[in-house]
């Protein structure tokens, strides 16, 4: 049986292997590479807008970079992207908020400890101190990862704001189509 497969498979190459050969211009190939201009581009359309997409750029990608580096959300804005910009300002502003106030409790604790002479006081605003501590280092990260998640961002945005948009007529689409089990499926798909 394998043997018969294997046969098969041999013919079936031999067989693509000459209708292949049928169909080929030698008069244009020279070298050992086969060029066949007929089918070159064949699956491909040929390029009837060469417009350059650069020129419809909302704003300098690096600009949009640096503006989202000096205040999160701002190069987002720059590219006219307003809820995503306001959402970074936001999220950005509310972490460095609770860096700032967990600093000046943890600063306060601070000075406490150092004032208070028990060594149950000391111990009770060392621990108050420390959680305060690690709570203002923990939103300090969480401002510098959303700086760092807008800067990219807005890089991204500003490069690809010059491209068409896309106009999409059926904002919510309902699919039905059989499901596996022999029965119907419904799905539902919004576009936004």
């Amino acid at each position: 049986m394998k043997k018969m497969l294997l046969l098969l498979v041999l013919l079936l190459m031999a067989a693509e292997a000459r209708s292949d050969s049928t169909t080929v211009d030698t008069s244009v190939a020279i070298d050992t590479v086969l060029f066949r201009p007929d089918t070159l581009l064949t699956p491909y359309n040929p390029v009837t807008n060469p417009e350059n997409y650069e020129k419809h750029l909302y704003q300098n990608p690096t600009a949009a970079l640096f503006k989202s580096m000096l205040i999160p959300g701002l190069g987002q804005i720059g590219n006219r992207r307003y809820i995503k910009g306001a959402v970074f300002f936001a999220l950005d502003a509310w972490f460095v908020g609770a860096a700032i106030h967990y600093g000046r409790q943890a600063a306060d604790f601070r000075s406490k400890f150092e004032s208070d002479t028990s060594i149950a006081g000391r111990n009770d605003y060392y621990f108050l101190y420390e959680d305060r501590k690690d709570e203002r280092n923990k939103f300090t990260w969480f401002a510098v990862i959303t700086m760092f998640v807008s800067m990219f961002d807005a890089y991204v945005d500003a490069h690809l704001s010059g491209f068409p948009q896309k106009t999409n007529d059926d904002a919510v689409s309902l699919n039905l189509h059989p499901s596996f089990k022999g029965g119907m499926a419904a799905s539902i798909s919004l576009s936004f």
